[in-house]
């Protein structure tokens, strides 16, 4: 029975995160629709200036990010269920929100990537458009995110400062959103020009021992094994640096619930050091000169006659 009655659970979950989305162009959403778009546009200048683009594909991308919210208004009751799962195991309160912040960090990851990947990956001229499109994504998947979230706190009596979580939530979450869906898009990027950066690679003399094995059990090609490498990888460290601010957050909360003020601002404080750290990082990908090629251009004969020779040594040396 349990079967028969998810598909029409599935389908008034989806028509309602949708119908939630299409909300928030009512009159009641007005004065947090005004708000949320602030930091969208600091931000958005913030990393723009970097590379001037196609404004009309970052708009497009921009309102794909919105609907990315959809798969987790749909699935956000699983939360509860872990939740439950993990208390029957006895972990403890500490190790619900490490589970919690992972999870949770890797569905919102899976969300942003696939909207980039089924919107941009074919207008991609270099890493550079893979990250900076991947960031506009995550500004219009946490402008909805912030929009209700900055309703709910409006309306709760037991929230004492709005405008503290609303500076935070700008500044602090929203740019976690920016950063782990950044560090995704350029690991994307390497994963979508895999065979072009394989060729600088072994142009350069680096190895990929680990690529070979793997070439010799599967008998895929090298470049395919590289492309599938970096998505995970890409997703993985996107998910982690999510989970590990999500957990910090967390754990704030839960001294917030304990009454311990010292605890609460402690766990907070840790975001801060992160969240620079993110800022450079980020930054350092979207100014390093190499995720600026464009890959699609063709090499000089010299260039491309070294390349292709190297690569036929590898080829050879794999079978």
């Amino acid at each position: 029975m349990n079967e028969i009655n998810l598909a029409p659970d599935f389908i008034d979950r989806t028509i309602d995160a949708f119908s939630r989305i299409f909300n928030i162009l009512n009159d009641e959403h007005t004065l947090f629709l005004a708000i949320s778009i602030v930091p969208v546009i600091i931000w958005f200048y913030i990393f723009w200036r970097h590379q001037r683009g196609n404004k009309l594909l970052a708009l497009i991308t921009f309102l794909a990010g919105m609907i990315a919210v959809v798969p987790i208004f749909i699935f956000q009751h699983e939360i509860g269920r872990i939740e439950g799962w993990i208390h029957m195991l006895g972990i403890g309160a500490i190790g619900t929100i490490v589970v919690t912040s992972l999870w949770v960090g890797l569905y919102e990851e899976i969300a942003k990537n696939w909207i980039v990947r089924i919107t941009d990956r074919k207008l991609f001229r270099n890493i550079d458009d893979a990250i900076q499109l991947s960031i506009i994504t995550a500004l219009g998947f946490a402008f909805v995110e912030n929009i209700l979230y900055f309703q709910s706190i409006w309306h709760n009596e037991a929230i004492g400062n709005f405008w503290f979580y609303y500076t935070f939530r700008s500044l602090g979450s929203m740019f976690l959103h920016l950063f782990a869906s950044g560090i995704f898009g350029y690991y994307y990027g390497l994963a979508h020009f895999a065979k072009p950066v394989l060729r600088d690679k072994l142009a350069q003399g680096k190895r990929f021992t680990f690529i070979k094995k793997l070439h010799r059990i599967l008998h895929m090609k090298s470049e395919t094994l590289f492309h599938e490498e970096k998505v995970v990888e890409g997703l993985l460290i996107a998910t982690a640096l999510h989970g590990v601010f999500n957990f910090l957050m967390g754990m704030s909360q839960h001294y917030t619930d304990l009454d311990s003020t010292f605890g609460a601002k402690f766990w907070l404080i840790l975001a801060v050091p992160f969240l620079v750290g993110g800022y450079y990082w980020l930054t350092y990908l979207l100014d390093k000169k190499e995720n600026h090629k464009m890959f699609g251009e063709v090499c000089e004969r010299e260039t491309c006659d070294v390349l292709d020779e190297r690569e036929a040594i590898e080829k050879t040396i794999e079978n």
